[in-house]
């Protein structure tokens, strides 16, 4: 038996020694590596020559190189997964909440955002309204909001109100409405930018209330509006619609009231006053 270990033992250090050589002149690491491309495991296949020999110069042991291989595999899927939910939510800007001046706008409180980017709102099904005037960073918020979410590893789907109207109306026109919808169930979060710049027609005014509906107590939803709640039926037009939208969006949500100058009408007036004055023609 103990002649058998020892015939073991030989054969396993003459696979790890060869490890460390080009699988181009290797048979046996050519087949290494066509397992591992079968098995689509890239990183392991890219890395597992270069920690083959780091691990024998270490004298690291069989399942320390195993661990070394797999933690390698898995921090690469992790991140290609974090790239491929950033690019599916499809957010229209590059913001972050690190980079939002929460000094501009004192309304909102730094600690009650940053605990919202902890993502405990989307387990529970919850919503978080951004509401106020233009100018004052409710889309940096939302899509700060979001990328915090997708870098949490969940699914986020960004949308203007107009581009997600004009969505539900053509799936509507083209008998898959029930597809669309089930089709954004998969995001845990969506983002709904600019609710309340247009008004909607009835049409499209019930598809929203629809989608709204359809996502209570089963997915989260984030928006921002530039309208109190008082006015969002210049928006929707249906008195009674609109009491219930509202009831299912507030239910179980996280509001946010911001108040204060717009930035881009402050920048507008800073940049005028940095002008040089031009004197006038005598």
């Amino acid at each position: 038996m103990k002649a058998h270990s020892g015939a073991a033992t030989a054969r396993t250090a003459g696979v790890a020694s060869r490890t460390v050589t080009d699988p181009r002149s290797d048979p046996q690491l050519a087949l290494v590596h066509t397992y591992l491309k079968q098995l689509r495991l890239p990183a392991i296949a890219r890395e597992c020559v270069a920690l083959a020999r780091a691990a024998e110069q270490q004298g690291v042991g069989y399942l320390g190189y195993l661990q070394t291989l797999l933690e390698q595999e898995v921090t690469q899927r992790h991140e290609h997964q974090l790239r491929r939910y950033l690019k599916q939510a499809q957010f229209p800007y590059d913001k972050r909440l690190e980079d939002f001046d929460f000094s501009m706008v004192p309304s909102v409180p730094k600690t009650r955002v940053l605990e919202l980017a902890q993502g405990a709102f989307l387990a529970q099904h919850e919503n978080v309204l951004l509401v106020g005037p233009s100018g004052l960073g409710k889309t940096h918020l939302l899509i700060g909001l979001g990328r915090a979410a997708c870098l949490r590893g969940s699914r986020v789907l960004f949308r203007t109100a107009a581009a997600l109207a004009n969505e539900l109306e053509v799936a509507q026109q083209q008998l898959r409405l029930p597809k669309l919808l089930a089709q954004y169930r998969r995001y845990a979060l969506i983002l709904v930018d600019e609710l309340g710049y247009l008004p909607f027609s009835q049409t499209a005014a019930e598809l929203l209330f629809q989608f709204f509906s359809d996502r209570y107590e089963r997915a989260s939803v984030a928006l921002t509006s530039n309208l109190d709640f008082a006015h969002w039926t210049e928006v929707f037009g249906n008195e009674r619609m609109t009491a219930a939208l509202l009831d299912r969006l507030v239910h179980r949500s996280h509001i946010l009231l911001l108040e204060g100058e717009s930035f881009r009408f402050r920048q507008s007036l800073e940049q005028q006053t940095a002008l040089p004055v031009v004197p006038a023609a005598t």
